[in-house]
């Protein structure tokens, strides 16, 4: 099992660790800072040593570091891990501002996002129907606002289901959520709408943050 350090300490850059298994340009290490890839979010990059992680793959509980090549490293050795951080923060921000934009349109204007997900520069959620432009720009506003008021984000743990986490920002309701997230919104800076699609009566909002 390797221990997700991730979820302890979001912002934990860099970290010594031990490797437990090398198969061919794969390992395997006793903690990890690198998030894998999930549907809805991307993985982390980064470096282990002078080798470059180009991708993670996880099985079960086990998160194995795909390097560029294969490493002169063995089992029982300790590494040097490092993410890169400005792509882990980039997400962080985005995937926090689409919790809070969620948060707004559900309290304000009872509309509930259905899905979202966060892409390599944007994100975007999804609504079962179309939303006025009132609504949106309205929301909108309303969730730059929040950020510039510096309202907590909390993480927490399912006290029922091992593993299941909640995202909530502000006092706003709780969402199921297994990503990461920056602490507080002042660090998103704001949200901008980049473009809109309709996929039959379903909407599709993308956001950036800058």
């Amino acid at each position: 099992m390797t221990n997700t350090l991730f979820y302890e300490n979001a912002y934990l850059k860099e970290y010594q660790t031990k490797i437990i298994s090398v198969e061919g340009n794969k390992i395997l290490l006793k903690e990890t800072i690198f998030f894998p890839q999930t549907s809805n979010e991307p993985g982390d990059l980064g470096e282990i040593a002078d080798y470059k992680v180009i991708g993670l793959k996880k099985e079960g509980d086990e998160i194995w570091h795909i390097l560029n090549k294969s490493p002169l490293f063995k089992e029982g050795d300790l590494v040097n891990i490092k993410i890169d951080w400005n792509k882990r923060y980039h997400m962080m921000k985005l995937h926090s501002a689409l919790h809070l934009w969620a948060g707004v349109i559900d309290q304000q204007f009872k509309e509930r996002a259905v899905a979202g997900a966060v892409k390599s520069d944007t994100a975007y959620l999804v609504f079962k129907q179309e939303l006025s432009e009132e609504v949106i720009e309205k929301s909108l506003k309303r969730a730059n606002d929040d950020i510039k008021q510096g309202l907590e984000i909390k993480i927490r743990c399912d006290e029922e289901k091992k593993g299941f986490k909640w995202c909530q920002v502000g006092d706003y309701s709780p969402i199921p959520c297994g990503g990461l997230h920056v602490k507080n919104t002042n660090e998103i800076g704001s949200i901008i709408i980049s473009k809109k699609e309709l996929d039959g009566s379903k909407l599709k909002i993308y956001i950036k943050v800058k």
